[in-house]
């Protein structure tokens, strides 16, 4: 019998060594490790472009990067009618599928990684 769980043989990557506190560190939280089970990327990108553009954000744990997100959809749609809160919501989609694709490949992102810029 194995001990693998069910549906293959993920390892998450270790904590972070104990008495760190700069910036990767507990007190900072800034670093975001993958969940078990993974964070699907479709279900990200579906929140973040249907919700204000910031509650898959969210859901990954990049809190701050998805309240800011939702409070610019926010600002942006009153004097846009909307039109800039699409953009946002788009950009935000887009970015949280590749932050979710990252977290579902076993590595940990950053707080405020954007993109393709990853740790």
């Amino acid at each position: 019998m194995s001990s693998d769980p069910v549906g293959g043989s993920y390892t998450p990557p270790p904590p972070p060594p104990p008495g760190s506190t700069g910036p990767g560190g507990p007190a900072g939280g800034d670093i975001i490790y993958p969940a078990q089970p993974p964070k699907d990327p479709i279900l990200v990108l579906i929140l973040n472009l249907l919700i204000l553009g910031g509650v898959g954000y969210l859901i990954m744990g990049q809190k701050m990067k998805g309240i800011i997100a939702i409070i610019a959809c926010i600002i942006v749609a009153i004097p846009t009618c909307g039109g800039g809160s699409l953009l946002i919501a788009a950009a935000a989609a887009i970015d949280g599928y590749m932050q979710a694709q990252q977290l579902q490949q076993g590595h940990p992102i950053g707080q405020w990684t954007w993109f393709q810029n990853h740790l």
